[in-house]
């Protein structure tokens, strides 16, 4: 009988959450087969029962505004050079209260109107988070996730070669078993977020085995307990 775990990449979507569950075999060190969810709720991303649960949405979070974010969102920057405007400041808790972007902008909080868009989520996340507290869960990002396994820097994407050139690093890893079926019968307006949560999966993987860096190393923790890391 093969030794097998189930390990999950999630990316916010217009819909919700696209989820890749990946069944990964230990023996053979990559994954028998991967299942796409596009799910409402967190709560229903946690009844997936994964060992690891890797998030492309802010974990840890300061309670008032600081300029450029956390310490992972500045080092991550550092590392990603010309795509460093992919990390976004992600929101303090106090940013939950505005009910626009102009109000948000009168509090002196200068988030970027993507950051204002993922409020809910993000607030959906932590509020889960804060309250459940699972151990199994790390943040990760898809941009550092291809640039550590690219060795260069990234083509946007934004651009169908920016997404090729993502599609064939995935491809590349000879992790995946479902890949090119799973981007070819998903619709294409989530083509962008399919492959992002792959790259979360495949550093669910690394977190489990033990290959992933942490950044910063030194764990930071926000009011709540929660770790301020990105993992990739």
């Amino acid at each position: 009988m093969e030794n097998k775990i189930i390990l999950a990449g999630i990316d916010g979507c217009r819909n919700g959450w696209l989820v890749v569950k990946g069944t990964f075999c230990l023996d053979k060190k990559d994954f028998l087969s991967e299942e796409i969810f596009i799910l409402a709720t967190v709560k229903e991303i946690f009844d997936l029962s994964a060992r690891i649960y890797a998030f492309d949405m802010p974990i840890g979070l300061s309670e008032n505004y600081v300029s450029g974010g956390r310490t992972c969102d500045k080092i991550a920057r550092k590392l990603l050079g010309s795509r460093r405007a992919s990390i976004f400041s992600p929101p303090p808790r106090l940013a939950f209260k505005a009910k626009t972007y102009k109000e948000l902008r009168k509090q002196g909080i200068k988030l970027s109107l993507q950051s204002f868009y993922l409020l809910p989520k993000v607030r959906e996340l932590d509020e889960y988070l804060r309250i459940k507290k699972p151990k199994n869960i790390y943040e990760t990002h898809p941009e550092l996730v291809f640039k550590s396994l690219a060795k260069r820097p990234l083509p946007s994407k934004h651009t169908a070669d920016g997404l090729a050139f993502r599609h064939n690093i995935l491809q590349n890893s000879r992790l995946f078993k479902k890949l090119d079926q799973n981007l070819a019968k998903i619709k294409v307006l989530f083509r962008k977020d399919l492959l992002d949560a792959y790259a979360c999966l495949l550093a669910a993987k690394k977190i489990y085995v033990g290959e992933a860096q942490a950044i910063p190393q030194k764990i930071e923790e926000d009011s709540f307990g929660l770790k301020m890391q990105i993992w990739f």
